[in-house]
């Protein structure tokens, strides 16, 4: 607060926040680089619309330096995959506004940023074939592969989504084959699948002898069972949900060392979408506090 930062910060995205703080801290002295970033400063104070339009789309887009570096030193995740490809988006969007503009030429330092936000739509494409609409923090919680992108993952999922339905099945049979209703097959760490009676319906099931049930464990309030049936089923799913999370890790760094190589260009977008706030940033507020263009020269 009253910092000389404070006063003209206007920028939306925390990328251009950091460039703003890196131009004060390091500012120009020579006339001729001065006057190209007020030209661009200039260019968007004559085309409010295009100012508003991009500030619009600014806005709402990810800080995609930060999701790189987060996946290019190893600890990113899903959601940074998604921050780059939404980062990459808008940087198309932002480049197209640009051209539709109604200025015959653009700024050497607007069109310079212009160049570098274009020519990822590989990159767009690949990361929004892969990627599930909702995304865990950390890739080893799987789900974030979007469905039809790798059939082999299908059909890991496939299988395990039926062995669960074969264990809710199985409780329904068990519940009628022994007239308990309070019979429920649960899930543990320790134990894995089992099935749980009340107590006092647990002394009404058949044990011991050609009876499928076998005890596991007595509480307080209820009694645990398992059968061979259960146990092969929750075999089958647990080796189906191993397989299909093992296969999401495989793809998820795939897709990290796809965009791992393309770093260099990625890191240039995320440099001129930073370029592109502070510039309608600046514009913005010198539309908003009626701000006169310097004459700057050597002297």
């Amino acid at each position: 607060q009253g910092s000389l930062l404070n006063v003209i910060d206007r920028t939306v995205t925390g990328a251009g926040a950091r460039l703003l703080v890196n131009r004060l801290s390091q500012p120009l002295t020579d006339p001729e680089r001065i006057s190209r970033r007020l030209d661009a400063v200039q260019f968007f104070i004559e085309d409010d619309n295009a100012r508003f339009d991009l500030r619009k789309v600014l806005v709402t887009t990810p800080d995609v330096a930060r999701a790189l570096s987060r996946l290019t030193v190893g600890r990113g995740g899903p959601r940074d995959l998604a921050a780059v490809r939404d980062g990459l988006k808008a940087a198309e969007i932002i480049a197209a506004r640009i051209t539709d503009s109604s200025a015959l030429s653009l700024p050497k330092n607007l069109a310079d940023a212009q160049g570098d936000l274009t020519g990822h739509k590989h990159c767009i494409n690949r990361l929004t074939e892969a990627l599930s609409d909702d995304l865990p923090l950390l890739a080893r919680d799987g789900g974030f592969i979007r469905p039809d992108y790798n059939a082999n993952l299908d059909n890991l999922v496939l299988l395990r989504d039926k062995s669960r339905q074969h264990i809710a099945a199985l409780q329904t049979r068990y519940v009628s084959d022994t007239t308990l209703v309070g019979l429920k097959i649960k899930h543990n760490n320790v134990l894995g699948y089992f099935i749980e009676l009340p107590t006092k319906q647990a002394e009404k099931l058949p044990t011991g002898g050609e009876s499928p049930y076998i005890h596991r464990q007595t509480m307080a309030n209820a009694m645990r069972f398992s059968t061979v049936e259960l146990s092969d089923l929750e075999g089958q799913l647990l080796k189906a949900a191993e397989r299909a999370l093992a296969l999401e890790i495989t793809l998820f760094e795939d897709l990290v060392a796809e965009v791992c190589l393309d770093a260099n260009n990625i890191s240039r977008c995320a440099d001129a979408l930073a370029a592109v706030d502070v510039m309608t940033a600046l514009a913005e507020l010198a539309s908003t506090r009626r701000y006169v263009r310097p004459e700057i020269d050597s002297s």
